[in-house]
């Protein structure tokens, strides 16, 4: 039996989110933004008044804190609950970046967070993030792997803070850009078997039909 798992990877503001809900929804999947369970630890540490410099208890909180992400590729009225509560646009606020990165880089949390980001996928599901394809469903039968310039994403990320009502500091957000870029691996590894595309070439709408084309081959 075919697993109806479809992977979108890539760096930040690269087109994941934007093609991954319109895939979800046309393949009538959950949608699962694997980042936000990254995103939500942080949010709880802030919340704690914990830092950089308090690594290990980050990773005993991210055992901890409970975290619900909303699957439905129809609803964007909130995306995450952190212990219950929805932190709205502080989810993205690159302000935490650098942290972030960090973060997700720890060995402890990636381990416990995994079986968190693959749990709504047990009857299948579009995942998006920068790990998909190769960590967190290496056995999804499309694999989508989306490039776009640093400028173009950083105006897409812009974009993306300003309708969700946050403060956009284009400094800070080319920061964000950067930072991650260099200090997450996992940004830069497509899967061998993903298919690349230049979301700066291709309009979503070419997008979609190029994903559900290879969808359809794979017999989703």
């Amino acid at each position: 039996m075919t697993i109806r798992v479809v992977t979108v990877d890539g760096p930040a503001g690269s087109g994941k989110t934007t093609l991954g809900r319109r895939l979800a929804l046309a393949l009538d999947l959950p949608f699962i933004d694997t980042g936000l369970f990254y995103r939500a630890v942080i949010v709880a540490a802030i919340r704690a008044g914990l830092g950089a410099g308090d690594l290990d208890r980050i990773a005993e909180l991210a055992r901890s804190v409970a975290i619900e992400i909303n699957t439905a590729p129809d609803d964007d009225s909130w995306e995450v609950r952190v212990d219950g509560i929805d932190p709205g646009a502080e989810i993205r606020d690159p302000r935490h970046a650098a942290l972030l990165t960090t973060v997700s880089q720890l060995p402890e949390v990636r381990r416990h967070l995994l079986s968190l980001q693959r749990a709504p996928a047990m009857r299948g599901a579009v995942g998006v993030g920068r790990d998909c394809g190769t960590v967190v469903f290496p056995e999804a039968v499309v694999k989508l792997y989306l490039q776009a310039t640093a400028a173009l994403r950083s105006a897409r990320r812009a974009a993306q803070l300003e309708r969700e009502g946050a403060a956009v500091d284009p400094e800070t957000l080319a920061a964000e850009i950067s930072g991650r870029d260099s200090g997450d691996a996992r940004a830069m590894a497509a899967a061998p078997d993903a298919v690349v595309i230049d979301t700066g070439t291709h309009g979503v709408d070419e997008m979609v039909e190029m994903a559900l084309s290879l969808c359809r081959a794979a017999g989703l």
